[in-house]
């Protein structure tokens, strides 16, 4: 397009001049605004808002400094540059909440709760704000309310987990109140607190969380029980850590072996399924030197087996293969395997033990060792009985050290399928 005319020539031009002009203005001041408020201080910032006045971000790092300054608080200042705050961005949940806390502060608590609850409406779900609400509550004595604001935090992160459940505990100390009012249906927030109060050993109150879960129409990785489980063991409650194993069974979570009249007390015999190295199943704790692991090329029974190679450059005391095991006690057990070895070295080769939980004076035998190498599977056998307090037995692969000048062990050794049944006899008299 051309324009001859000087008038439409200079009609063009000049508001483009006056625009460019603002617009320079404009983001000159910006700029320098922005520039000032990097340097936190009252004069600063006070700059910044004339600069920018339509900036709430400043007014709110103002309101702040007279806020909380210690030498000079000018509370009442403070409250109107949170009320412009407030008008000028009024979708910023920080904006209402700094208002509420300074008019907290100068006790009109009426006018602050209305204006917390406003910012929980603007940001129902987020964590950040809800925290500091339901904290607002708490210091008010309205466990109720805060607990409704501080359910959002647990739904919505892990990052105060336990700081809501030991305030929790603190302000109410009821555990029904707790999990029915705080505890979301959230399984990371529920096995969250599980593991608090099995950590606090509140056993009772931590039954009730797993009860919950339990019962809970969402699938979870049974690894997410491992550490509550370990914790029962700990605190020596093997039922109570076994009926938590037999609820993941219940659930589907983890094979259940099929009962007959002489049901199989050890958990994937046959090592045909992974291996969850947690509650009632194997585990391997590895130790340098040692590989230990499923073997698909050589099996007693298809198509697994456990497989244990030593390097030769220890004289290991070995027990680092094993398993917990519920029983009754004054029981008598038959535990029968089936081992195979190749090169094993040194007078002490590889065996089953079967050890009492907590007690190994109670209870503690081993089957005969092998070494050498194997002519092909041999099968270990092992009678036993339980004492009268024992009720949960450790089943591990071990190897003994040696007391001889030659006595690093090397070699590979296999296992599988290992059954452990009561014995008739401690049936009958059961019965």
């Amino acid at each position: 397009m051309t324009l001859r005319s000087r008038f439409a020539q200079l009609s063009l031009i000049i508001p483009l001049m006056v625009a460019f002009l603002v617009a320079t203005v404009w983001i000159a001041r910006t700029y320098i605004a922005n520039h000032l408020s990097y340097t936190i201080t009252v004069h600063n910032l006070q700059l910044a808002t004339e600069l920018d006045s339509g900036n709430a971000n400043y007014h709110i790092q103002l309101g702040r400094l007279y806020q909380y300054s210690v030498t000079n608080a000018r509370a009442q200042q403070a409250i109107e540059q949170f009320r412009t705050a407030a008008e000028l961005d009024p979708y910023d949940p920080q904006a209402w909440l700094n208002l509420a806390a300074a008019l907290e502060f100068e006790g009109q608590t009426s006018r602050a709760e209305s204006y917390l609850r406003h910012a929980s409406a603007l940001a129902p779900h987020l964590p950040i704000y809800q925290w500091t609400i339901g904290n607002y509550f708490l210091l008010h004595g309205n466990t109720q309310e805060a607990f409704r604001h501080l359910k959002v935090v647990l739904a919505g992160s892990r990052q105060y987990d336990q700081t809501v459940f030991n305030v929790a505990w603190k302000a109410s100390g009821d555990a029904s109140q707790i999990l029915q009012e705080l505890i979301p249906h959230n399984l990371p927030a529920e096995f969250s607190y599980l593991n608090y109060l099995a950590s606090l050993q509140k056993f009772p109150d931590a039954n009730a969380v797993w009860k919950r879960i339990a019962s809970s129409p969402q699938r979870f990785d049974p690894q997410q029980a491992g550490a509550y489980i370990d914790t029962l063991l700990r605190a020596q409650h093997p039922a109570q850590a076994y009926q938590v194993w037999s609820d993941l069974e219940a659930r589907g979570l983890i094979r259940n072996p099929a009962n007959g009249d002489m049901p199989n007390l050890i958990t994937n015999g046959d090592f045909e399924d992974n291996l969850l190295m947690m509650g009632f199943d194997w585990r391997i704790i590895p130790v340098e030197g040692v590989y230990a692991g499923l073997d698909t090329s050589t099996f007693h029974s298809p198509g697994h087996s456990l497989a244990v190679t030593f390097s030769g450059k220890q004289n290991l005391d070995y027990r680092q293969i094993y398993q917990f095991v519920k029983v009754s006690p004054n029981h008598a057990y038959h535990l029968q395997a089936f081992m195979k070895t190749e090169g094993i070295t040194t007078d002490s080769g590889p065996r089953l033990e079967v050890r009492d939980a907590y007690n190994p004076a109670a209870l503690d035998k081993f089957s005969p060792d092998m070494t050498g190498t194997s002519e092909g599977w041999n099968p270990l056998t092992l009678d036993f009985k339980t004492g009268p307090k024992t009720n949960l037995i450790i089943v591990t692969l071990a190897r003994l050290p040696s007391e001889k000048l030659d006595n690093q062990v090397a070699g590979r050794v296999w296992l599988d399928d290992v059954v452990l049944t009561p014995s008739p006899a401690s049936e009958a008299s059961t019965r």
